[in-house]
């Protein structure tokens, strides 16, 4: 019943500048270097920049300067994401995003749906679905990302903040389900009381990581190295 109300509420200020504003310009990050890793970040508010003015200051663009001093490699980030996307939303317009030629695919989702009460069952079948979809295709590294911390709405009341804040956590439980069973790796936000550049550089540190890492095991370079020392380990027994 309350699902409607906070709806409408979040999509009037998600489509409301003075309220959060959001990035202008290109949708994509871009970091000069050898053999370039593509990335594709999909997601809502917090994918989309939400309080900042330029991808470079948001996730994309930490995420992208992680990953580059990690590799030593060029990376390009990609962002397809909405300010009021949801899980249903995403997979409906998933046939429209091209997803060939993708190192790696980061999906930042939950914090609509945790502000719009989106029913249990609902989630979890849109999100199976998403989460299957995008690991069937050719990408090396797919990751999902917990909801975002649900204070920074702070034009809520508190019992607002606190219903979707239980919301959010709920979600979060089932996706980890979701990622269990698909082996996908779920990778968790630290919590913010606001979403500015210094909170998208914590993410990008902590998201950068995983991604950097799962990018070199599969870098046949390092697993030729692996295979190696694999092969001269078992040759000393």
């Amino acid at each position: 019943m309350l699902g409607p109300l906070f709806w409408g509420w979040f999509r009037a200020r998600t489509e409301d500048q003075r309220e959060w504003r959001y990035p202008t310009g290109p949708s994509e990050v871009s970091i000069a270097g050898n053999h370039p890793v593509r990335i594709l970040v999909i997601g809502d508010g917090p994918a989309a920049g939400c309080g900042v003015r330029t991808h470079q200051l948001g996730f994309a663009g930490h995420l992208a300067r992680n990953i580059a001093g990690r590799l030593e490699r060029g990376v390009v980030v990609t962002v397809a994401a909405q300010p009021a996307a949801s899980a249903r939303s995403i997979l409906r317009r998933l046939d429209g995003l091209n997803l060939d030629g993708y190192d790696a695919i980061v999906l930042m989702l939950a914090t609509t749906d945790a502000f719009c009460l989106t029913p249990r069952r609902s989630w979890q079948r849109d999100m199976t679905a998403l989460v299957h979809a995008l690991n069937s295709g050719s990408t090396a590294s797919v990751s999902v990302t917990s909801a975002a911390n649900l204070h920074v709405a702070r034009s809520l009341s508190p019992f607002a903040r606190f219903l979707t804040g239980s919301h959010a956590r709920m979600l979060d439980i089932e996706t980890s389900h979701i990622c269990a069973q698909s082996n996908t790796p779920m990778i968790s936000l630290d919590a913010a009381s606001d979403l500015t550049s210094r909170t998208y550089a914590l993410w990008g540190r902590r998201i950068g990581a995983h991604v950097a890492g799962s990018l070199h095991e599969g870098d046949p370079a390092t697993r030729y190295a692996n295979a190696a020392t694999e092969f001269q380990t078992r040759a000393r027994w």
